[in-house]
């Protein structure tokens, strides 16, 4: 549903700012 696609944005973007392995939790979320 969107709320959890928003999370894992959100998710994505905190990963993005401290680790830069955003893509790696977007990824997860395209195939969860």
């Amino acid at each position: 549903n969107l709320e959890f696609l928003l999370k894992k944005q959100g998710a994505a973007v905190a990963a993005e700012s401290s680790t830069g392995t955003w893509t790696t939790v977007w990824t997860d979320g395209l195939t969860s």
